[in-house]
């Protein structure tokens, strides 16, 4: 009986570098198609039925997204960062260089050259309000007279590897801390008298501000970090006005926050999820309305 390895199951991002520059990194589905057209040699005495394929033309396209969206329209536009109508009837040849597909993990030791491959001006350049920005570009190998290969296998140059650097050592206690200055100042509320950091103290009417976790991605991307504000108050209006007031805030984009130990953190997005108004408590014998608004934040 015949085993298979799990270990050649291959998992992960490709950096896609072309021209000797960095262009970005796949994500979700690139694909790499083979495309072949063949001559049959048919028999009359078999019903015209092919005897014979010959293989007359090969084309091998990749269509790759990659996330760093400014890099992959800066193949598409000229010296003045425009495109025009004056690139019609261009020859394409000169456009072509050298296309190569790196992996990312350091275990996977195999990458993929196309010695010549041409950029076609087919994309889609996805501009997202809650995930991150994606283009996807389209190349095609080329022939060239001094060298026939379309396509070939090469082993990794360590030199060419890319890391991805990732926001991800913040003190979980030192972000939460920040996000509860950060929101205080929203809501002209003062940290530790009216807005508390983690919940809210036994016996005491306000808000709190508590770092829930960390959404899992299965993917190299930005970390997304969920937040929860409540709200306690014998008065629903109170409540309701106060995660009303927070909500109007969001969403937005590129601002900073100062995190101990880290320093200025920039929040990529802070994204509404939901609210809950009308959840009523038991505090010390009395009934409140608790409220709740659910962030995400992108860092």
């Amino acid at each position: 009986m015949t085993t298979l390895n799990s270990q050649n199951f291959k998992i992960g991002p490709c950096a896609v570098i072309f021209k000797g520059e960095i262009l970005g990194m796949t994500q979700n589905s690139s694909l790499l198609e083979f495309q072949s057209t063949y001559h049959d040699s048919k028999c009359s005495q078999g019903y015209n039925q092919a005897i014979e394929k010959h293989l007359t033309s090969m084309t091998i396209l990749l269509t790759a997204e990659i996330m760093s969206v400014d890099n992959g329209l800066g193949l598409f536009l000229d010296e003045n960062d425009r495109i025009s109508l004056d690139r019609l009837g261009e020859r394409q040849s000169p456009m072509g260089g050298e296309l190569l597909l790196i992996p990312i993990s350091p275990s996977d030791m195999v990458a993929y050259r196309f010695p010549l491959a041409l950029l076609l001006r087919n994309s889609k350049c996805a501009i997202n309000a809650n995930e991150e920005h994606s283009i996807q570009l389209e190349f095609e190998a080329n022939f060239q007279e001094e060298e026939q290969i379309l396509f070939e296998r090469i082993p990794v140059d360590e030199a060419q590897r890319v890391t991805v650097n990732t926001t991800s050592n913040i003190d979980p206690a030192a972000f939460e801390r920040a996000m509860t200055y950060y929101i205080a100042d929203k809501l002209n509320m003062t940290v530790d008298t009216d807005i508390f950091r983690g919940g809210i103290p036994v016996n005491i009417d306000g808000c709190g501000v508590a770092l829930l976790g960390q959404e899992m991605q299965n993917s190299v991307s930005n970390p997304y970090y969920e937040i929860s504000f409540v709200c306690l108050d014998d008065e629903r209006d109170k409540v309701m006005k106060t995660i009303h007031d927070l909500m109007e805030h969001f969403p937005v984009y590129g601002e900073s926050v100062s995190v101990d130990g880290t320093g200025e953190v920039v929040l990529k997005a802070i994204l509404k999820e939901s609210s809950k108004f009308n959840r009523e408590v038991t505090d010390n014998g009395k009934l409140k309305t608790l409220g709740n608004l659910s962030l995400i934040v992108v860092i």
